[in-house]
């Protein structure tokens, strides 16, 4: 009786591993696109992954990716302030520091 119980805790515990393992990242595939002043070019990221440093003076970012596109309040992508859905732009706040997709 012993045994069948352990086999079923072990069971239970390989069940829930897999239920809560999370998918591989997915890198984004397409550009994310910032608007800083109008006599500068736009800065863009192709397929972007990881965590990138939004520049000084940061205004808009525009996400052209398949992926949610998060921005932070600090350059090491730590505190989340906004997401950006596949399509769509936002302003950002100038203290903004990183985005990451």
């Amino acid at each position: 009786m012993i045994r069948h119980k352990t086999a079923a805790a072990l069971a239970a515990a390989a069940a829930v591993t897999l239920m809560n393992t999370a998918a591989p990242a997915h890198a984004a595939t397409g550009q994310v696109v910032l608007f800083t002043v109008e006599f500068q070019e736009l800065t863009t990221w192709d397929d972007p992954t990881g965590c990138y440093q939004l520049p000084i003076g940061a205004h808009q970012v525009n996400n052209h990716t398949d992926s949610d596109v998060h921005i932070y309040a600090d350059p090491f992508c730590m505190q989340r302030v906004q997401t950006i859905k596949p399509g769509y732009g936002a302003h950002v706040m100038a203290a903004t520091g990183s985005f990451s997709a």
